[in-house]
Parts: C-alpha cells; sequence; structure tokens
C-alpha cells in the first residue's frame, strides 16, 4: 500500500471541522458533535459544562472520537474516508492555554466568543490507537509518531 494515505488524512482535516465524541454515559455509550482542531497530534475540543459529554468525562476520560469526510450525493456512504480515535481526554493546563486556543480559534474563527463563557473548558484529545480507513479496502492501523507527523 502507497502512502496516499498521509495526503488522504491532511485533505481531511483540512476539509472537515466536525467530530464525533463517544464517552460513557449512565448506562451506556453517548455520541456528541464537536468541532475540532489538531493541535500537535491532540484533537482540540472547547466543550460546554452544562452538555452531556463533559459530565461524562467527570466519571471517565475515556473516550473515542471520529472524524468522517461530510456525505455527498455523488460518493457512497460506505466509502466515505474517516479516521477514529481511542484514548482520553484531558484539560488543556493553563500554561499551554494560549496555544491550543489559538490552534482551536484558526479551525473554528466564530468559537472566539465562546471563551469567555465561564462554563466552557479547553480539552485536549490524546490518542492512543489511530484508525484510517480511506475508502473501500483502504484501512489501517496509523501508529502514534506517524499521526503526530502528520498533523
Amino acid at each position: 500500500m502507497n502512502n496516499d494515505w498521509k495526503a488522504d488524512i491532511q485533505t481531511l482535516l483540512r476539509n472537515t471541522r466536525i467530530a464525533f465524541l463517544s464517552t460513557q454515559g449512565d448506562t451506556s455509550p453517548e455520541t456528541s458533535m464537536c468541532p475540532y482542531a489538531v493541535f500537535h497530534g491532540d484533537i482540540v475540543l472547547h466543550l460546554s459544562g452544562l452538555a452531556k459529554h463533559s459530565r461524562n468525562l467527570s466519571n471517565s476520560n475515556q473516550a473515542g472520537l471520529m472524524i468522517c469526510t461530510p456525505e455527498t450525493p455523488d460518493n457512497s456512504p460506505l466509502a466515505l474516508p474517516r479516521l477514529s480515535f481511542t484514548g482520553h481526554i484531558e484539560a488543556v493546563p493553563e500554561a499551554e492555554q494560549t496555544n491550543y486556543q489559538k490552534a482551536y480559534l484558526q479551525n473554528i474563527p466564530d468559537a472566539e466568543p465562546l471563551f469567555s463563557f465561564p462554563d466552557f473548558t479547553l480539552y485536549r484529545f490524546k490518542a492512543s490507537a489511530v484508525f484510517w480507513v480511506g475508502g473501500f479496502g483502504k484501512a489501517r492501523q496509523i501508529p502514534l509518531e506517524a499521526w503526530k507527523s502528520l498533523c
């Protein structure tokens, strides 16, 4: 298999600003839509403490995340390129907030007013495993170092 997957992942990250976050709810997994950015291999999320996913994360910081190519009428939903991750989420430490916030706002500029809301916290998703599906027959696990080098 050639290295086209690297360019395809970079294209997906450039063209998609929405991720799907799965957290453990009280009785079952729960999934939320979350705008995201990538900074040094971390997925940056800005989450409201009022949302269920934030409450879920206070019970368990283990999570799954998916970034998927938007569906179009011309493409089969079965063949959409996508990344999926397993890992954990942690609040970005105060000393690192500026760089993470800058990366987030570069990708989601209309989120700037939300940084003044007291219930929002900047988080980073630290991947423990990264999986790429580039379409039919194009699936692979991405080594963490390779993932970080793409971002």
